[in-house]
């Protein structure tokens, strides 16, 4: 398995991967396995490669996984969860520091493909990116929506992330999640 960073004729493999894994595609059963709950377009995916990065699970030519990774300084449109969960920021402590006067990156979505699942994938991806990210950033920060709680046991259970207080968006509930890059 080799991890890295996208590259272009990565992009319409992580599209088709990330709309395999959206709710409107899954039934029932296999949302309880996690899903994600942007759709990004091929524009939307080139700008967050550029910014600060995709990281690429392969399993040589078929992608196994993918994880992105946004400056929270990036200007709108953002995805207007990523905005709900920048406004908390004053608020939230992690460190002994509020978020916002620490180096904090947006860390997400990511996807492994059914096939990988249970292969330790996600864990590789969040070893990769806590490297990608250090030398720049201080903490990682995602949402997870209430209703993914498979994915919310993956970040808390089996990559150790610390929960902050949930937030709200739309009628949604959702539970914010950081790590440290330094561990």
């Amino acid at each position: 398995m080799e991890i890295r960073r996208a590259i272009p004729k990565d992009y319409e493999k992580i599209i088709a991967l990330q709309q395999e894994n959206t709710p409107d595609q899954l039934s029932e059963e296999d949302k309880l396995q996690g899903f994600i709950v942007s759709s990004m377009n091929t524009q939307q995916v080139a700008a967050i490669n550029q910014a600060l990065g995709i990281l690429v699970a392969m399993d040589g030519e078929r992608l196994a996984g993918f994880l992105c990774m946004a400056p929270t300084d990036t200007p709108p449109p953002r995805h207007p969860v990523v905005d709900a969960m920048l406004k908390t920021f004053p608020e939230q402590q992690f460190g002994g520091k509020t978020l916002q006067e620490q180096r904090v990156f947006v860390y997400g979505p990511v996807c492994v493909g059914k096939a990988w699942r249970g292969h330790g994938i996600a864990k590789k991806l969040f070893v990769a990116v806590k490297e990608y990210t250090r030398p720049n950033y201080d903490v990682g920060a995602a949402f997870i929506n209430d209703l993914n709680p498979h994915s919310l046991a993956v970040h808390l259970q089996g990559l150790k992330m610390t929960a902050l207080t949930p937030f709200e968006h739309e009628q949604n509930r959702y539970q914010f999640v950081v790590f440290s890059t330094a561990g």
